[in-house]
């Protein structure tokens, strides 16, 4: 039988030594590995907690200066002056250790919430000094003026924790299958150890063109696992980092571009500027509503998205969307009807979800009518159930267009689409939010005239002492 480990200079005792070698290199990784992981996995979720901690700690600060405000306002007098210097003071430091300390990461939004803290602070420190919009330092207007600002500071700041919340358990779900997945490659990793070391003492009475078929193999084999880890990783992070990423920077562009329009802090100057920030303000808050259906399509499609279920009036509801898209149905020069109910309803649904089913069915109605007239109306049905319709005089749809039009991203080609914004989302979001109600949504169409929706809420969703 052929040596061809002899033809290298290789002996069997240089053999064994590098299969002892491989078998104890196999173990040193394993075990690093697996510490690695469990790291990981305890220091993690101690990082959110610790950043949540903070956060909360700013919003608390934040809610103390609004109340040394407050309370400066109804007995003024340099004492309660001074507890409000603290206060900020206090504030700011909370708000700049948010930063420092994290990174301005994404784990609980620490960007979002500093890029509403630190402007709102600065302002407050402005005004305390100074005095706000023309009304002298220390004036009741001016310390209303202080209070509202901290206020509506310490909203957005609850509303970025929660929203910071939510994507720290995302953060933890997607941490955790990460942790199995490297787990499994631990156990690939010593099963592959052993198939080695199981090759090697075969491979001594065995040709050379095995050995070397066996290292083409093993190049190919961890090539392979490095693709495809590169491609996971680069897929993960990209989810982790989607919301933030976009969210964040359109709502200071939204945020700064209001207070510029609305000359919240004096006149802006040229006329035309207020325009320009007006424009920017319309295309951030366009491109934010684009992302969020984004966002919020592939959340149900994921089966992320959950309900917060309460009771509300169906009417509110119906009018509150009516003014939402009565300025754009205006504009259009249509006529907005709003059928009232026959009687009161009381539903028992997510008020939010159910509110963006009806401006999204609203708001598409509006932009496919050229003329005429947009009914919203709504009624109980014979079975118990809830249901709303909008009727439009539109363009109305083909039947291969009306098979169609629930699919994501698609949109009616014709020449008044064309002129239209939008990603052919709208239809697609609403019918998976009436999926999750356990409703369905019902469309009736005919080209040239008009188009009809219906949302239709089991009797289950509408409360019997409503």
């Amino acid at each position: 039988m052929p040596k061809p480990f002899a033809q290298w200079g290789f002996g069997r005792r240089q053999i064994s030594i590098a299969i002892v070698a491989v078998v104890a290199l196999a173990m040193v990784i394993g075990v690093y590995i697996q510490q690695s992981l469990s790291s990981i996995a305890r220091d993690l979720p101690v990082t959110l907690l610790d950043q949540e901690r903070d956060a909360e700690v700013l919003i608390r600060e934040m809610a103390n200066l609004a109340w040394a405000i407050e309370f400066w306002r109804s007995e003024p007098g340099e004492t309660n002056r001074e507890r409000v210097r603290q206060r900020l003071g206090v504030a700011t430091q909370r708000a700049e250790y948010l930063r420092t300390n994290y990174n301005l990461d994404n784990l609980v939004g620490a960007a979002g919430m500093y890029a509403v803290a630190r402007p709102a602070l600065q302002d407050l420190e402005r005004w305390f000094e100074d005095g706000a919009m023309g009304h002298a330092a220390g004036s009741a207007s001016a310390m209303w003026l202080m209070q509202s600002r901290a206020r509506d500071a310490e909203v957005r700041l609850i509303a970025l924790l929660g929203e910071g919340r939510d994507s720290a358990r995302a953060l933890l779900r997607a941490q955790e299958a990460r942790l199995d997945r490297f787990s499994l490659g631990v156990a690939v990793l010593t099963a592959f150890a052993a198939m080695l070391v199981l090759g090697l003492v075969l491979l001594l009475f065995r040709q050379r063109h095995i050995l070397e078929l066996k290292e083409d193999a093993e190049t190919t084999l961890v090539a392979a696992k490095r693709t495809a880890e590169e491609a996971n990783r680069a897929k993960s992070d990209f989810l982790a980092n989607m919301s933030h990423e976009l969210r964040t920077p359109l709502n200071a562009i939204i945020g700064f571009s209001t207070m510029i329009k609305d000359e919240m802090l004096g006149p802006v100057g040229q006329p035309r500027y207020r325009d320009y920030a007006g424009d920017i303000h319309a295309s951030g808050e366009h491109l934010l509503s684009i992302i969020s259906d984004i966002l919020d399509l592939s959340k149900v499609e994921a089966g992320k998205l959950e309900l917060a279920d309460d009771e509300f009036e169906a009417d509110e509801v119906m009018r509150a969307a009516i003014r939402l898209v009565r300025e754009k149905a205006e504009a259009n020069r249509l006529s907005l009807i709003l059928r009232p109910l026959d009687q009161r309803v009381r539903l028992y649904a997510d008020r939010r979800a159910i509110l963006q089913i009806v401006i999204n069915l609203l708001s598409n109605a509006v932009k496919f009518t050229e003329r005429g007239s947009v009914e919203l109306s709504g009624g109980l049905t014979p079975e118990g159930g809830f249901i709303l319709r909008v009727r439009d005089t539109g363009i109305g749809m083909t039947p291969a267009q009306l098979a169609k039009v629930l699919e994501p991203f698609y949109q009616v080609q014709n020449a008044l689409t064309r002129e239209q914004p939008g990603t052919g989302l709208g239809l697609p979001l609403v019918d998976r939010l009436v999926r999750l109600h356990d409703g369905q949504l019902r469309i009736e169409s005919q080209q040239g005239f008009g188009t009809t929706a219906s949302v239709e809420l089991p009797a289950s969703r509408v409360m019997r002492n409503g």
